[in-house]
């Protein structure tokens, strides 16, 4: 089991948008540039990870993962236009792990990988969104693991993860931030030991 989280801060950022509409309802004329403002959250990430010994020194991981992004979104054109998304993700990671070092019960390592993640509920102010994109993301990391016992052992690894564009209109945390570091800590199973 693991849970992580971006290191970076809460991210707002700003977009130009023309708006066209009566100068009298508005206060605005037509093609003035107005910024929106996007306020995408730390993401969330839950997991199950497992690890199988290929030799001494190398092994292959792999899992299950859950991922929360929250966004909110607010227009200075008109004060209800206040709206907040919440995209849910299942993935599945794959990579390996060389150990650099182990002595008694500690290990330290590196690892590399990639993940692949699938939307499986989207909604913005509580209304379902149809579009449920893939996301691919790559990721390099270096830990530290206690084993407690032969097969499990609690561990702790900062990571840099980089995020593809995922080919959607939809907006958030991982497109403004497509390098990610995070911080994941959590029980890992070993399953050839």
């Amino acid at each position: 089991m693991n849970a992580s989280g971006g290191l970076l801060a809460a991210n707002t950022s700003q977009r130009t948008n023309h708006y066209y509409g009566n100068s009298k309802e508005t206060g605005y004329t037509a093609g003035n540039e107005v910024k929106d403002v996007s306020e995408h959250h730390l993401p969330i990430r839950f997991g199950l990870s497992v690890s199988y010994q290929l030799t001494p020194f190398l092994a292959l991981n792999s899992g299950i993962s859950y991922t929360y992004l929250y966004s909110e979104f607010s227009s200075p054109l008109d004060k209800n236009i206040n709206f907040d998304q919440k995209l849910h993700y299942l993935g599945i990671p794959l990579g390996v792990t060389w150990q650099l070092w182990s002595a008694n019960r500690f290990h330290f390592y590196v690892s590399g990988g990639m993940m692949l993640e699938k939307c499986i509920s989207a909604e913005r102010d509580g209304s379902s969104i149809s579009k449920k994109p893939w996301q691919w993301s790559a990721e390099a990391a270096a830990g530290a693991e206690y084993t407690f016992t032969r097969r499990f052992g609690v561990y702790l690894e900062p990571s840099l993860g980089y995020y593809f564009n995922d080919g959607s209109s939809l907006e958030h945390y991982y497109k403004e931030h497509p390098w990610t570091p995070s911080l994941e800590f959590g029980i890992r199973l070993h399953l050839n030991k």
